[in-house]
Order: structure tokens, then C-alpha cells, then sequence
């Protein structure tokens, strides 16, 4: 019952997030997007002002009214410039590269100011979620008071395949004095693709003839077709002796004929015959990038798709997208 409960409130409460803080690649601060409480040091102050101010009552000195007043001034003047060092502050998505599952995701965000602005310490990082709790990232630092933008690389774990939107993200700052905390949580609409988590094994079936961009590679010992002339050894058959080039008067030579090999390699979703969806992703995930590494020719056949043999870098990130993607619908 609670299970099924915390399941409820947290979809209600995605639901009202959405809602609240809709995706935009652009977000502009203001105070309608920025909340500011005190931090565990304002409360700490808040509470020492609150016993001076007794203790001026108490005791009625004058200096310690002046010392209470002042330390609340002090703090309503925190609070005022931790707003002023995030508000017209525009933040921009960038865009992001593909991982592999179980890297860390960067996704990029520029950060602008107005000319009369500056902001400083800003932290920025995808705090937990609801409902991918490991999405929890490092936090980036960064400042805004000499130049007008700055790009910021935050990085969030990617836990499975496929299409990865990045979580919302805050923007916090605890400028000028670490007494408030000022922050905002922005949606940038910031994605990136997870490619399947290679599995190593060994790849002995995939032994080639060559290992360049040719098509074919030769087999000396053939029947197929014409090759060259070598030199007669004593045993070799007399059926392929050129008779002509004896005739001519320029010794017995042997004709030799070759067989061509197709030097290209296929991967297919049936060489990894009982293992999971996963698991062969995995797999041919694996293959793509060690065949890539070697400059073989190499295709690939899933169910459904097929991509011709090619090589290359673009080559190799087709093949994968194709697996990061398999089974969307």
C-alpha cells in the first residue's frame, strides 16, 4: 500500500513539475523561477541575532540593539544579493555527444549575462529525481563576472540504453555570504544517445583475409580463375604446364589459378543464439567497435534492418545508433 502510494504522488507530483517548468532550450531567470531559503549558516545567524536582541532587552544597552539590528540587516541584504546573482541570468542548452551505457553523459549549457550583471559561484548540477534516483550528478562550478558567456559541461550517469533526456537542472548560488541560498530548476530539453554497454568476448569467427578496405581477398590454391605463370617443380602436374610458352622456346612454366574470397564481414543477430535482447546488443556493440579499430569491411543484420558493408567513423556510428535504438517504437 505505501509502494502503491509513493508511486501515485510521485507521478502526480512529475505531472505538476511539467506543468510548472515546461522543456525550453532557452530559460531566462527571474523572480518567478528563482526561491531562496536560508542555508544552515542563516540559521545559525538568524538565531545569534534573536539572543542578542533578548539580551539587549534584558539588559538595555544600546550597543546591542545596534548589533541586533545590524545583523539583520546584514542578512535581509543577503538575501537581496543572492536573488540579484542569479535573476537575467539565460541559460542555453548545447548539444551533447552519445555514450556508452554506464558513462557519464556531458551535457552542455551555456550561460549568459547582461552587460550591468555579473554572477558568481554558481553551482549547477541534476539533482536526484523521482523516478531515476541514480541520475544524481557532480557538481559544476562556474563564474560569470568577467565575460559575457560561459559553457559549462554537467554530466549525469546514464543507467540504460536508448534515448537519454537529461534531468532538469539546477542552478544554484550561496553568493555573497553562504547565509541564503538562492536556486532555480530549469528544464533545457537537453538529450543525447546511450549506446549498449560493450561485452568483451572472443572474436574468432571473424578471422579475415585481409585487413584493408578491399573487397576480396585472394586464395593462391584455386581452380576459378586465370592468376599468372610460375616456374615448373619437378612433380607438378603436367595438365597445367602453359604449352605455348614451351613451344616459344621459353621454358615449362605452370599455369596458376586462384579463387577470390569475399573479404567482407557480416554481423548478424543470430550469431548470439540464446542470449537476451541485452545481451546480444551488447555483443555486436563489442564487434562494431574492434572491427572499426581494424579497418575491416563489415555490415550488419538485426531483425528488421540491414546495413551494408561499409568502414569508417561514420560507418561505425550509424551501426551503433542503430543499436542504441533497437526496439524503439
Amino acid at each position: 500500500m505505501a509502494f502503491s502510494f509513493r508511486e501515485a504522488f510521485n507521478k502526480k507530483f512529475q505531472r505538476w513539475m511539467a506543468k510548472r517548468i515546461p522543456p525550453r532550450e532557452q530559460v531566462t531567470l527571474n523572480r518567478k523561477n528563482i526561491f531562496i531559503v536560508p542555508t544552515r549558516n542563516g540559521m545559525l545567524f538568524i538565531f545569534c541575532s534573536g539572543l542578542v536582541f533578548i539580551a539587549a532587552i534584558n539588559y538595555a544597552v544600546s550597543l546591542a540593539f545596534a548589533l541586533a539590528f545590524l545583523m539583520v540587516s546584514i542578512f535581509i541584504l543577503s538575501i537581496l544579493h543572492s536573488f540579484n546573482n542569479l535573476s537575467q541570468l539565460t541559460l542555453t542548452s548545447r548539444s551533447a555527444q552519445d555514450v556508452f551505457c554506464g558513462e557519464e553523459a556531458c551535457f552542455r549549457v551555456q550561460l549568459s549575462r547582461s552587460p550591468k550583471r555579473r554572477h558568481e559561484s554558481l553551482e549547477l548540477n541534476f539533482p536526484n529525481s523521482f523516478e531515476n534516483p541514480s541520475t544524481a550528478s557532480t557538481t559544476s562550478y562556474t563564474d560569470l563576472a568577467v565575460r559575457d558567456t560561459e559553457e559549462v559541461k554537467v554530466f549525469a550517469f546514464s543507467h540504460k540504453r536508448g534515448e537519454f533526456k537529461a534531468p532538469r537542472l539546477r542552478v544554484l548560488t550561496r553568493f555573497p555570504l553562504g547565509l541564503c541560498r538562492a536556486w532555480s530548476v530549469v528544464d533545457l530539453n537537453m538529450h543525447c544517445l546511450v549506446y549498449p554497454r560493450p561485452v568483451q568476448f572472443l572474436m574468432n569467427q571473424f578471422d579475415s583475409g585481409s585487413s584493408g578496405g578491399s573487397d576480396s581477398a585472394i586464395n593462391r590454391e584455386g581452380s576459378e580463375d586465370f592468376y599468372g605463370l610460375r616456374d615448373y617443380v619437378p612433380g607438378d602436374s603436367l595438365r597445367q604446364v602453359a604449352w605455348k610458352t614451351v613451344a616459344r622456346g621459353q621454358g615449362m612454366q605452370l599455369k596458376q589459378f586462384v579463387d577470390y574470397v569475399d573479404n567482407k564481414i557480416w554481423l548478424d543477430w543470430d550469431m548470439f543464439y540464446g542470449f537476451n535482447v541485452e545481451e546480444r546488443l551488447s555483443r555486436l556493440c563489442y564487434c562494431v567497435i574492434q572491427l572499426s579499430k581494424t579497418g575491416n569491411v563489415f555490415g550488419m543484420r538485426l531483425p528488421g534492418c540491414e546495413f551494408s558493408p561499409a568502414t569508417g567513423p561514420e560507418h561505425r556510428k550509424k551501426l551503433l545508433r542503430a543499436l542504441a535504438r533497437f526496439g524503439d517504437q
